[in-house]
């Protein structure tokens, strides 16, 4: 009798240790949340600050109700033990938490001016930036648990939503963006429909580009909140990344309501098809715009000595023959080493800021800077695809760090 309720025994005193710690973490939260608001009393309208409170503590809560549900869930499978403390990758997680609830005071807010104008940026690239720990520290301290799971995808879930709010509201993104920030919960709302109609949903197949696809959705969002992109450019971009998030979303519904089969040989040809357009001919053809385009820029900012003018003004570039040089180097080299196919998407990264820079001078100009701009998106989200001479990226961006060897 003693030994059959040791495990309950156990299980009920970890779960003990575990809410004694949603105390601390809720503590922790309510501090923050304190400071944040006192700190905005003094830098922002009184006002304002007011608004912010209670939007951000809304967030706060939703947060630790999430935890608190969880808690049960920590550990490694359903059969597993309960482990009795969080793990530092969980409390990883929930500093992240601690950003979003920060950036969450801001909706239907004005858009910060003057000494906040960045915060909001800021506080959404720290969680992108964060979210790519949390995961590998679980897995190099052998700590990968239900509970990391369900907090890594709601933070995913309500940040992608804040985030998009934040862009509408302040004029970055098309309202119908709204729709993808929770597509997956109308995904999940569509399997629930469908399995309480008695209907089956097929399991998805495992598949590296949802997890490039929403790690490059994610990475918009953050930039995008950057005061230094016009609303033109923006949503040229949402359209751009908006198109491999539809695709993959359609696809996968197609999979789980059973109009296709992923194991068929019909399945298999399309999908070989779609993969040598997009993964291989458009990339390559994107890569020949990266270098033209390019080319025709820096021309002009050889030639035409206004346009550093105008750059020493928009945006507070020194001036100088080594600073004009340097740009031009780093800028030519990144345009050739993505012709070549030489760690493509990030030259494509590097030519994209001479795409923004030259939007934020001169406007959205298709002939100029718009298929500059088009391309570079193509190639770092795509790949470098034919005749590349190598591609690094592909093995960091396929690879989660950290996970031990079968």
């Amino acid at each position: 009798m003693h030994l059959s309720s040791q495990p309950s025994s156990n299980e009920s005193t970890a779960l003990g240790n575990l809410r004694r710690r949603w105390g601390m973490v809720a503590l922790l939260y309510a501090g923050v949340w304190w400071l944040g608001y006192q700190l905005l009393q003094w830098t922002w309208y009184d006002n304002l600050a007011e608004r912010w409170r209670y939007f951000s503590a809304t967030m706060a809560l939703v947060l630790l109700t999430i935890l608190w549900r969880g808690l049960p869930h920590n550990r490694r499978t359903d059969a597993s033990r309960l482990w009795p403390t969080l793990g530092h990758a969980n409390w990883l997680s929930l500093v992240r938490g601690i950003l979003l609830f920060l950036l969450a005071g801001f909706i239907f807010l004005p858009r910060p001016t003057i000494a906040l104008t960045w915060l909001p940026a800021l506080l959404y690239t720290a969680d992108r930036i964060t979210d790519l720990f949390d995961g590998y520290l679980a897995r190099v301290t052998s700590r990968e648990s239900k509970l990391g799971a369900i907090l890594d995808i709601e933070l995913d879930g309500l940040g992608l939503l804040v985030a998009v709010i934040l862009g509408v509201q302040y004029g970055l993104l098309p309202s119908w963006y709204l729709l993808l920030a929770v597509s997956r919960q109308l995904f999940v709302a569509g399997m629930t429909v469908r399995r309480r109609a008695g209907l089956p949903n097929r399991e998805l197949p495992p598949s590296d580009n949802r997890r490039v696809i929403a790690g490059f959705q994610t990475g918009f969002l953050s930039v995008m909140l950057w005061p230094i992109l016009t609303p033109s450019l923006t949503h040229l971009a949402a359209y751009l990344f908006a198109i491999p998030l539809i695709f993959s979303f359609g696809r996968d519904w197609l999979v789980v309501s059973h109009f296709v089969d992923p194991a068929s040989s019909s399945y298999a040809r399309v999908r070989r098809g779609l993969k040598l357009i997009f993964e291989q001919w458009l990339p390559l053809i994107a890569r020949c715009g990266v270098v033209v385009y390019t080319a025709l820029l820096l021309w002009q900012f050889v030639v035409d000595d206004r346009y550093w003018q105008l750059v020493q003004t928009s945006w507070s570039i020194p001036d100088g023959m080594a600073i004009r040089v340097l740009l031009l180097v780093v800028w030519g080299v990144a345009a050739l080493l993505v012709g070549f196919g030489v760690g493509a998407r990030l030259g494509a990264l590097v030519v994209m800021t001479l795409a923004i820079l030259h939007v934020g001078l001169v406007g959205l100009i298709w002939q100029e800077n718009g298929w500059l701009f088009v391309a570079t998106v193509i190639v770092a989200h795509l790949g470098s695809g034919w005749a590349s001479l190598w591609q690094p990226e592909e093995r960091w961006l396929h690879t989660q760090y950290g996970k031990q060897a079968d």
